[in-house]
């Protein structure tokens, strides 16, 4: 493998603050009650899931989603915008700053209703107040935003939200979510597991959902095509399937046939069932007592309990590893590390589940979270590229280099063989990520000493991952891959032994913003040496809007603006009331670089106006950064 290049979303990414808006109103709207700083300590660790390649917008660039925790959950839009270069072009907006971290853990990019424009689907609502004052536009359910026809622009609320009408829509809960059209009928299916939550175990189901009409109509109509438990306890469906979270529901042709199948895995000693397609919105799935209808794969059954009740968290990933016909599903498994392979061979019955279709230890210490697939290197065989261990304080101080990822290339041969695995530990250098470890200074009775502790955050870690080919077209293949337990400042501690009671005494003695905060990474390769490089991506923060002089001014004033990359920007007044005044810089283009604007107080006909504040604007794609200034006559 040649070089990995790493590209950083940073803090700025998703903290647009007092002066920076989306588009989608004239300032950053928080609902009532809301922090005001979704990053401040503890309220954030990092991005949960990352997928991609798409293209929702047709603009031709690829892009990536980037799901979040803050603000009862949001997803983020990076687009590529040259060699090595992507920039953050849109983010969904605020829901409700009381949901969870169940919220917005995964989200996936398709056009539904199929009238070209691309939507964003994710699931949210879970912990949301009561009495949220946005309840009306952000219900708890399956989020739809969609492609408004402007570029990189997905709307101020959602287009449509299914809200599970036969359950309760607090329990929302899903690590994963697949798009396709299973049964053939020329209609795009939603497939996820929903995790109903302690104490809400009758919502452990599966669901296939799908749509018809215009998305966004206020016509379209959801198909909820099945709803199927883990368990025999809802009197919706009685069939026992093994218990548990259901975690995945992955559509795979398993059997080779050209038709798409089902894998569905729950969090019960490994618990692995399947079904088939029998029609169009029609399935077939195991009956109550089937034989071998649930697998599971590390206890022989229940009560699952202890060392034995394994799960793969974040799902699996499908992919035709020998190209042979039909696909395999590689299930990580959490509690282990190693990886799973489901596999199914001419002639056998995808209903049933049996260990000679489930190998547990496939590739043993890959990975325990996510994994993806593609032919990294360019060599015809396909590379398993999972999580690797997360950095720690220890790791920082014994000087050792993070290893993020993980990657397998398959050799050929068997797929269920660990033999025809070649695994790879990919450095990365201390350097591209400063330690984001708090320092704590321990006065033991006199004996003062140092060492690292994790932040808020944890330790950070490589979470979900998406294969992108080759997006910018430079010849090297991508991966991207999402970050969590990063926190957003770093702390020094003084700590003071207390001998009465042999407890320390903690005070802050400093804190500093962490410049490493990385949310979105990218490495690449082309089949060469191993490198690391750093590479950019584009955050609102990198736009600069200075203030004005003079200030106030009397008849005009000036003020610049600074591009990080090539631009159409457009610069406006407005006044108080958010009417606009006049337009300086109509959507003109610019190069990178600082480049200045006045105004001479008058409004869009030449007519000076009145005393008083008025706001001026640097606008680009769905972001609007704003000043005020004061007009005295």
């Amino acid at each position: 493998m040649n070089k990995a290049t790493t590209l950083f979303l940073t803090l700025a990414l998703v903290f647009l603050g007092d002066a920076y808006a989306q588009q989608i109103d004239f300032s950053l709207v928080i609902p009532p009650g809301a922090f005001t700083d979704p990053y401040s300590p503890g309220n954030q660790s990092g991005a949960r899931g990352v997928t991609g390649p798409y293209d929702l917008d047709g603009d031709g660039n690829v892009e990536v989603l980037v799901t979040d925790y803050s603000g009862g959950g949001r997803v983020h839009v990076i687009e590529n915008v040259g060699v090595n270069l992507w920039e953050h072009v849109y983010s969904t907006p605020w829901n409700d700053s009381t949901g969870t971290s169940a919220n917005s853990r995964y989200a996936v990019g398709a056009d539904l209703d199929d009238d070209g424009n691309g939507e964003i689907i994710f699931l949210s609502g879970r912990g949301y107040s009561a009495t949220n004052p946005n309840a009306a536009q952000f219900r708890p359910g399956l989020f739809v935003y969609e492609y408004t026809g402007s570029d990189d622009d997905y709307g101020e609320f959602p287009a449509s939200i299914y809200d599970f009408p036969n359950d309760v829509p607090d329990r929302w809960s899903s690590e994963m979510i697949a798009v396709a059209d299973i049964d053939g009928d020329g209609v795009n299916e939603v497939m996820f597991p929903n995790n109903g939550g302690t104490g809400f175990n009758q919502f452990d189901n599966w669901y296939i959902l799908s749509v018809t009409g215009d998305i966004g109509s206020g016509f379209e109509a959801w198909v909820e095509e099945v709803r199927l438990s883990t368990r025999a306890t809802e009197n919706f469906d009685p069939v026992d399937r093994g218990g548990g979270s259901a975690q995945a529901i992955h559509p795979a042709d398993l059997d080779g046939d050209g038709q798409l199948d089902l894998s569905l895995h729950a969090w019960n000693c490994f618990s692995v069932t399947n079904g088939r397609v029998t029609g169009a919105d029609t399935y077939e799935f195991p009956g109550d007592g089937a034989a071998n209808g649930w697998l599971h794969a590390t206890g022989p059954g229940l009560p699952c309990t202890g060392d034995i009740d394994h799960v793969s968290l974040f799902g699996g990933v499908v992919v035709d590893i020998d190209g042979n016909g039909d696909d395999e599903i590689f299930y990580p498994r959490f509690q282990t590390g190693s990886v799973a392979v489901l596999n199914y061979e001419d002639g056998e019955d995808i209903l049933q589940v049996t260990t000679d279709n489930l190998i547990l230890d496939a590739i043993p210490l890959l990975t325990t979270l996510g994994i993806t697939a593609g032919d990294m290197d360019g060599d015809g065989n396909i590379e398993l590229i999972g999580s690797g261990p997360a950095y720690t304080p220890g790791s920082f101080v014994a000087g050792s280099a993070p290893l993020w990822i993980r990657i397998a290339e398959f050799l050929g041969g068997d797929p269920e063989d660990p033999a025809n695995y070649e695994l790879v530990e990919v450095e990365f250098p201390e350097s591209i990520d400063p330690a984001a470890f708090d320092l704590v200074v321990r006065d033991s009775a006199g004996v003062v000493t140092e060492f690292y502790e994790d932040g808020n955050g944890g330790p950070e870690f490589a979470s979900k991952m998406a294969f992108l080919g080759d997006p910018d077209n430079d010849g090297f293949r991508e991966v991207a891959m999402g970050f969590q337990g990063v926190d957003d400042s770093t702390y020094v501690y003084d700590e003071v032994f207390n001998s009465g009671d042999s407890t320390y005494t903690r005070t802050v003695r400093s804190s500093e913003a962490n410049t490493g905060r990385a949310f979105l990474r990218v490495i690449s390769s082309d089949g060469l040496v191993v490198s690391i490089e750093d590479d950019r991506v584009v955050v609102p923060s990198d736009y600069v809007l200075s203030p004005n002089y003079p200030n106030p001014f009397n008849p005009s004033t000036s003020f610049t603006f600074t591009l990080p990359i090539d631009k159409r920007v457009s610069v406006k007044v407005y006044d108080m009331t958010g009417r606009l005044v006049k337009t300086l810089v109509n959507d003109e283009f610019y190069t990178a670089g600082t480049h200045q604007a006045t105004w001479d107080g008058t409004n869009a006909s030449g007519t000076p106006v009145a005393s008083g504040t008025y706001l001026y604007t640097l606008e680009h794609g769905t972001f609007r950064q704003s000043r005020t200034m004061l007009l005295i006559k």
